[in-house]
């Protein structure tokens, strides 16, 4: 605690807006943190330690939601949007152990929901879903 990891990465996936100055250059490849900011947002990633999601929305939902928005234009197979949401779903709910959980609300201090275990592999299953090519988490 307080050595600076979390502000390490943050200032590497370029979540700079919170701090006064950063001093020192961080490019990708050939693109400076400002191209990133205004073509590339959804490329590059920070997961914050705190699990934050929108409560009332069930674990299928949110997970639908991350998915429908970096579904690809160009998709294999003829499958309509609707079917690649629906099976990259899938897949996360499989993967990370959710499928029980799917209509269950996520949740938050207020509303109950999933157990906390179940919230953080929801935020790393909602991080997959949305394609980045360069992701950060949070302890």
């Amino acid at each position: 605690p307080g050595s600076g990891c979390s502000t390490l990465l943050k200032a590497l996936t370029n979540q700079r807006a919170e701090y006064h100055s950063v001093d020192g250059e961080v490019h990708y490849d050939s693109f400076s943190p400002e191209d990133i900011e205004k073509h590339y947002r959804g490329d590059v990633i920070y997961c914050p330690e705190d699990d934050i999601h929108f409560p009332t929305l069930s674990v299928d939902d949110t997970l639908c939601f991350a998915a429908r928005m970096r579904a690809p234009h160009l998709r294999v197979s003829n499958h309509t949007r609707e079917e690649y949401v629906r099976g990259m779903v899938d897949v996360l709910e499989t993967i990370f152990g959710l499928r029980h959980v799917k209509k269950t609300p996520v949740g938050d201090a207020a509303l109950r929901g999933v157990s906390g275990g179940e919230k953080k592999r929801v935020s790393i299953a909602e991080a997959m879903a949305l394609r980045s090519l360069i992701t950060s988490w949070d302890k």
